[in-house]
């Protein structure tokens, strides 16, 4: 019953012991293994599906847009805060200060808005791939700096009364800094390969929800260049409709 307590505390002492044995480099290390952590769970929220093509937007908002009504559109956009909402929201906008815009003119808008949103999404997951980078070149620099103490001190030691004496200090002098190198290295790799795995899932998990939105935003674009299809055939319809009559008017 009470060798569970008393092997905690001994893992905890552990942990504690190596990081004071790993020097200053450990403290940068720490820092960026809560940096990664927060940025671990601020992508694992940015990249669900509710933030970029929330469930039944497409249909909802293609209700609208075959009715051409706009504020409608507006308001499911502004309703539904996501990276396909925030590109329609911007496309919408612009058809309604340039009603004569031309659906590729439309397009353009879209493509530059889609390529912000998706400059968003993985922006961010870049920075676990610039941890993973950086903390096992941290770890590297300790181990060169541990190495550098050992052999600093070597230099600087004074020859022992007796040869035991002697061959007992370097023992320990060596052994402390090769702890000092192993333990930054070790910190380095145990932080720098999560990141790393992070990144690879988050960089396939966004390359999914971009190609979504891509088929999405490409359906939503059609409609719109139907509804435009559909404006231009009845305006000509309607130009030709008054020359028809005035034609036969002249021939009675």
């Amino acid at each position: 019953m009470t060798s569970v307590p008393v092997l905690a505390d001994t893992i905890t002492w552990d942990l504690h012991q190596l990081f004071d044995k790993g020097g200053f480099i450990m403290y940068p290390l720490l820092a960026l293994s809560f940096i990664a952590t927060i940025i671990f769970f601020f992508c694992l929220w940015n990249t669900r599906s509710g933030a970029v093509l929330p469930h039944r937007f497409v249909s909802e908002a293609e209700l609208y847009l075959r009715k051409k009504d706009y504020a409608g559109t507006l308001a499911l956009c502004k309703y539904n805060d996501s990276s396909i909402s925030r590109t329609l929201q911007l496309v919408v906008m612009f058809l309604q200060r340039n009603p004569r815009a031309s659906i590729d003119e439309v397009r353009e808008v879209a493509n530059a808005e889609g390529s912000r949103q998706v400059n968003i999404l993985t922006r961010v997951i870049s920075w676990l791939s610039d941890i993973g980078a950086i903390s096992p070149m941290l770890g590297l620099l300790g181990t060169v700096i541990g190495m550098m103490k050992t052999f600093i001190e070597l230099s600087n030691r004074e020859v022992g009364a007796g040869l035991q004496s002697a061959e007992q200090g370097l023992q320990q002098l060596l052994a402390g800094g090769m702890s000092e190198a192993l333990i930054t290295t070790a910190g380095g790799l145990v932080l720098g390969i999560p990141c790393m795995l992070a990144y690879v899932f988050f960089r396939s998990r966004i390359q999914k929800r971009i190609t979504d939105m891509e088929v999405a935003m490409t359906h939503l674009l059609s409609v719109i260049s139907m509804q435009m299809d559909r404006e231009q055939r009845l305006g000509v319809a309607t130009l030709a409709s008054p020359h028809v009559e005035s034609l036969d008017d002249d021939d009675i």
